[in-house]
């Protein structure tokens, strides 16, 4: 099932990502939903607050990348950064904030700990593509996103951008929910 996608500033990102203590057939189904919708909105990493759910998990598939078609899809539920060393910029750009893309540094590789759609405990290091696609999820579940590691001059340029994204003065090609449709609802 596809899901909308929360916009920026909705009031999901108030609220901290929980850890997930229940591993059953619902979150099978959240999993497979979550992957729908990513797809759907040809995202490559897709964190459980982008869908309303303020929990502590993640979907990645980095395969519809050109030079990433091997690579399989990453489930991370509760997931860590435990260390993380050397840095590079690339251009982001996120389903929560649609038409604003902009340079970010990260780390390079980054030694991590999730639980895996298996429900299996894994530790590993991630590197290039997985390592910044990893970090920009686990942001999300920290309540953050990419544009929080942009400069003070930059947010302040983009304020009115995102202003239209928290009134919904946008165009998008998949389902979104909006802080707009949120004060609507009530």
């Amino acid at each position: 099932m596809i899901m909308p996608i929360y916009l920026y500033g909705t009031k999901v990102w108030d609220a901290p990502a929980k850890k997930i203590t229940k591993f059953d057939d619902s979150l099978v189904g959240l999993i497979r939903d979550m992957f729908e919708t990513m797809h759907n909105a040809d995202g490559i990493g897709l964190a459980a607050n982008q869908v309303g759910l303020a929990l502590s998990l993640a979907v990645m598939d980095i395969s519809v990348m050109e030079d990433y078609a091997s690579e399989k899809p990453l489930v991370a539920i509760n997931p860590e950064i435990l260390e993380s060393s050397g840095e590079y910029t690339l251009e982001e750009g996120c389903l929560s904030v649609p038409g604003i893309r902009d340079e970010v540094t990260r780390a390079d590789a980054i030694r991590v700990r999730y639980t895996d759609g298996n429900f299996e405990r894994v530790e590993t290091e991630l590197t290039g593509m997985w390592a910044r696609v990893f970090q920009h999820e686990y942001d999300h579940l920290q309540q953050k996103f990419f544009i929080n590691r942009l400069s003070g001059v930059k947010r302040q340029i983009l304020k009115p951008r995102l202003a239209k994204i928290k009134r919904n003065e946008i165009r998008s090609r998949y389902p979104v929910v909006a802080l707009i449709d949120e004060k609507k609802s009530r």
